[in-house]
């Protein structure tokens, strides 16, 4: 049952990433029409709901190859960051995103702080309830 709740909440957090980023970027993009705005907008959020499912899963799946702690929390969020950072900016770039790095800012900070926070979190949860970790 715990490990369903970990799955909804991390789907609610795709949900409400493709709904906030997705928002941004047409915001980000307005000034060089409708048509950027929710290209740009459809783009960001499609790719917020994808990529909030797979850094958690890449971030999970490095912590626990480099053995939780301090190298499993710091390769967990490089590699992750990595994809949060190569994906979209290579998938606006093939759109032509007109401002793309505004674009994307936000979801490299948000995105950062949320693998910070689920790394440290679940290294605390492996630490404190060992069973509960899967």
């Amino acid at each position: 049952m715990d490990k369903d709740k970990g799955k909804n909440t991390i789907f609610l957090t795709a949900l409400l990433a493709a709904a906030v980023y997705g928002g941004w970027a047409a915001f980000a993009n307005y000034d060089h029409g409708l048509s950027a705005a929710l290209m740009a907008g459809g783009i960001q959020g499609v790719y917020a709901f994808i990529s909030t499912l797979s850094i958690t899963h890449v971030a999970r799946w490095a912590f626990l190859k480099y053995k939780c702690g301090w190298h499993g929390i710091t390769a967990g969020f490089l590699m992750s960051f990595l994809v949060m950072l190569a994906i979209p900016l290579a998938v606006h770039s093939f759109f032509m995103t007109p401002n793309i790095w505004l674009t994307i800012a936000p979801g490299l900070v948000w995105g950062s702080i949320y693998l910070l926070g689920f790394l440290i979190s679940l290294d605390f949860k492996l630490r404190i309830l060992p069973n509960k970790g899967d």
